[in-house]
Order: structure tokens, then sequence, then C-alpha cells
């Protein structure tokens, strides 16, 4: 199985900074986004591997385990050498959609999926990895003698409309709770599970477009200076498809617009919904042709002589 360069994939060094991965994936995320590339095989081919990348690198624990391996991991028989514990075959868990359909990659699932299930095998509470859409990254902790929580990560558009994870645990035998997170829920909710003394820790994960501000969601809109200046129709996105903003005439740089409704859903009310916020930024032209230099220092006497 041929190994996968993390690092390469998000296009950052090995020393790098969490801001720094954090960075360089919002900006690829972007860029190859499946709402800027419908039915682009490539790029949807590339979106997924971004999302595998910041997986790994943005997850403290998976990326120490990565970069102890790292490409001779083959040479490694049993997992269990290296991070203790006795070796154990497995079969590969469930597989399925995180973000917008993905499948983690077979070296994902090898690399990571016998490793968890070594520490899950050895320790009861455990640490279970998976890609499956019941899946996600929960991480147990005791909060106190008679607590146990776990924690999810989920995204967004999980956010929005809610979502499902399952959870295992040891009593006397292995158990598998499923667990309804209700739409509207914000990083660091926790919701309660029905055992009693189990909680779930909620994570969301980084938008490649969007930041969480209460139940709105805030967005940079880019626009030529002439389009500020004329006004003009933009495509906005919002977590269930584009929508067209109008943006009138004479708008400036750091002007904020409303679209609302689009926002997250009111975690007591979920009918009632956030907004989002979009704020102007103004991209001066460059390389300007002489007839349009030209029809600028016109504009420009123009305006020095009212």
């Amino acid at each position: 199985m041929k190994y996968t360069d993390y690092y390469a994939s998000l296009g950052v060094n090995k020393d790098a900074s969490e801001q720094e991965i954090r960075k360089a994936y919002r900006k690829l995320a972007k860029d190859y986004h499946p709402d800027t590339h419908p039915n682009d095989p490539v790029a949807e081919k590339r979106f997924k591997e971004i999302n595998e990348a910041y997986e790994v690198l943005s997850d403290k624990d998976k990326r120490s385990r990565y970069d102890q391996l790292g490409a001779n991991w083959q040479q490694y028989s049993d997992l269990g050498d290296i991070f203790g514990g006795q070796s154990r075959h497995h079969s590969r868990g469930e597989s399925g959609s995180r973000i917008f359909d993905l499948n983690f990659s077979d070296f994902f699932e090898t690399f990571f999926g016998e490793q968890a299930n070594a520490f899950w095998d050895q320790r009861g509470p455990h640490t279970h990895d998976s890609g499956g859409g019941f899946g996600g990254h929960f991480r147990q902790q005791r909060q106190a003698p008679q607590e146990i929580q776990y924690s999810a990560e989920i995204t967004l558009e999980e956010a929005l409309k809610g979502t499902k994870r399952r959870i295992q645990i040891r009593e006397e035998t292995l158990k598998t709770i499923e667990v309804k997170i209700p739409p509207g829920v914000k990083d660091g909710s926790k919701v309660r599970v029905s055992s009693g003394n189990l909680q779930l820790l909620i994570r969301i994960k980084p938008h490649p477009v969007f930041s969480v501000d209460g139940n709105s969601l805030r967005c940079s809109l880019s626009v030529m200076e002439y389009e500020a200046l004329l006004g003009c129709t933009k495509t906005v996105p919002t977590l269930s498809g584009n929508v067209q903003m109008k943006i009138p005439p004479g708008s400036q740089a750091g002007q904020t617009f409303r679209i609302r409704g689009q926002g997250l859903p009111d975690l007591k009310n979920p009918d009632l919904r956030g907004d989002i916020l979009a704020t102007l930024e103004i991209k001066i032209s460059k390389n300007l042709k002489d007839e349009e230099r030209e029809l600028l220092e016109r504009f420009k006497a123009l305006r020095e002589n009212r």
C-alpha cells in the first residue's frame, strides 16, 4: 500500500504549527470545495485528500503516531510493539461519509483503524476512530468518579441538520450506543446520553468558508472596486446552497451584509435560525490596459473638478 504524505497534501512543512496547518487547510478546502467545482471528479478527489490530511495533522495524537512511524510504517507488523499492548487482528470498521460523503483512504483506515482498536481492546474505556457515517473521533475522559465523557467532531453541515454518532463502551461486554445530536449544537455543547452517566462533548470542525458567531455564520465576500462603485449581484454560499445578493452602489470595504435565516438553528427552538453575515472585501484591479487607465484618469479628473 502506498504511503500517504499528509504534509505534502496540505503543502506544509513537517514542523508546521497548528495555525499554519489550519490556514493551509482552509485555503485548499475553499479552492476545491464541491460547491465551487460541481461534478468535477478531480476536484472531489483532491478535496477528500485535503480533508483526510487535516483529520490527521489537526489531531495531536494522530499526528504524533503518524510522525513516529513515518514512511517505513509497513515494517511494523505489530503496531502494539510501538504503542504498547498485545497484537490483535481486527476487521476494518464501517466506512462512509464524514464531510460531503468523504471516504478516507485504505492507508488511513489501515494506519489508524488497527491502532485505535489496539487501544480500545486494552483499556475498556477506549479511543475509537472510524470514518463511518455514525463514526467520528471519540476520546473518553473521566470528569468525575461516576461521569464519563466522550468527544465527537462534527461538521457545520451536521450541526445545521442534526446527526448521529455511535459510541462503543465496555461494561460487562462491549456495547454500542447510538447518540442523536440535535440541530443547532455549538462547539462545546454537551449531549446527555440516555445511559445517564455519559456525556457527548461536541467539537465542530473548522469550515473553509464560515466562522460561527452564536447562531450566525460569518464569511468574507470579495468584489472588485468597480463592482463596489457601481453595485453588482454576487453569489454567496450558504450551508444549504448558493444564494444571490445585491451589493448596492458605493459599498465600502468592511461593510457587512446580512442574509436572514440562513445561519444555524437555535438549539432550544430549531425553527429559529441565525443569519449569514458577509463582510465586504474590495479587490483592486491590476495590470490595467491603456484604455482602462485612460478612463480612470478621466474619472479622477472629473472627481477633482467637482
